[in-house]
């Protein structure tokens, strides 16, 4: 449940007969401090946490202040990337969860249906096609059926940070290595070199490796790759010109189908368009993996096991599982 409740208010939901408990101290313990805590362990910083409750990060910061105080230890830590709950945050965040769970069950919480538990916002980070072709239209369906579950999308190409992702669910070909991040397999797909028919006839149709020589890959800014499974151009262009580069894969897309090069794309993206014809195909594929990760403690949260699950649902729709090639 996304609950605001912040200095003594409650924006969405309800802490009335939540009164204030004692401490280990006999400090009392302010029920909004709980939800304020659980809004930081999803956000992990201040700022995101008030952007998700509406009010700015001081209040954020003076709140867990108050909740460490009255009982009396340290409940989060500074790390990179963010706040991570001590062993005590971790079991403050149990009873935050139990609490927004009974708020939820109050009457018009949220006001929204009755019949109807998902709710909240759902952040999601992943690559640019992955996005646009399997993401936005899950979670847009998952908001028709549910329309009290809200989402942001971000594309980014880069590995899961190592002190995990800001977002509820992450979306990358570098399998996380974290152990504090829950981490499934989404699918296997194909990267390959397409180009149009045009530039084939025009520069020669490469019958081996050798000959991409003489044409231009097509695929990102080289200075700008951060993730290793994608740094694949020595292997395929030994002897290449110059890279062609984008940050985009679409706008690589659309350079390969405007005839600049052979672009080393995502066949399911590429199959989208007839005009390109694949190259060296059992040569040159490469099989990489989409994984998803997120912290347990959001994926706990019932919208973002939806989110989860609508995205799974919809990928085998969109990505064909690789073929199996034997090179000559």
């Amino acid at each position: 449940m996304q609950v605001h409740a912040v200095d003594g208010q409650a924006r969405t939901g309800s802490l009335q007969g939540c009164a204030p408990r004692h401490g280990e101290e006999g400090t009392l313990v302010d029920p909004h401090d709980l939800l304020v805590l659980l809004a930081v362990a999803r956000a992990r910083t201040y700022t995101a946490a008030a952007t998700m409750l509406g009010v700015n990060h001081t209040t954020v910061a003076r709140r867990v202040g108050s909740l460490e105080r009255a009982l009396g230890v340290r409940l989060v830590v500074s790390a990179v990337g963010g706040w991570e709950l001590t062993s005590a945050g971790r079991e403050a965040l149990a009873a935050a969860e139990a609490l927004e769970s009974a708020l939820s069950l109050l009457p018009g919480s949220d006001g929204r249906a009755a019949d109807d538990d998902l709710h909240g916002l759902v952040r999601v980070s992943c690559t640019e096609v992955f996005g646009v072709l399997v993401v936005a239209p899950a979670l847009a369906q998952l908001h028709v059926d549910h329309p009290l579950v809200s989402f942001e999308l971000t594309s980014v190409t880069r590995p899961t940070p190592a002190y995990g992702p800001a977002a509820d669910l992450d979306i990358g070909v570098t399998r996380p290595a974290s152990r504090r991040l829950a981490v499934s397999k989404l699918a296997d797909y194909e990267l390959g070199l397409f180009a149009t028919a045009e530039h084939l006839d025009r520069l020669g149709h490469p019958r081996h490796l050798a000959e991409l020589a003489a044409h231009r890959p097509v695929y990102y800014v080289e200075s700008m790759l951060q993730v290793v499974e994608l740094d694949l151009l020595d292997r395929l262009f030994p002897q290449r010109a110059e890279v062609l580069g984008a940050t985009s894969v679409l706008a690589q897309l659309e350079m390969t189908r405007s005839g600049a090069g052979i672009g080393l794309l995502p066949a399911y993206l590429a199959a989208r368009s007839p005009d390109l014809v694949r190259v060296l195909p059992d040569e040159a594929t490469v099989v990489l993996t989409y994984w998803m990760s997120g912290r347990p403690e959001n994926l706990r949260r019932p919208e973002v096991r939806a989110a989860a699950a609508a995205i799974q649902a919809r990928v085998p729709t969109v990505i064909p599982a690789p073929l199996q090639r034997t090179a000559d």
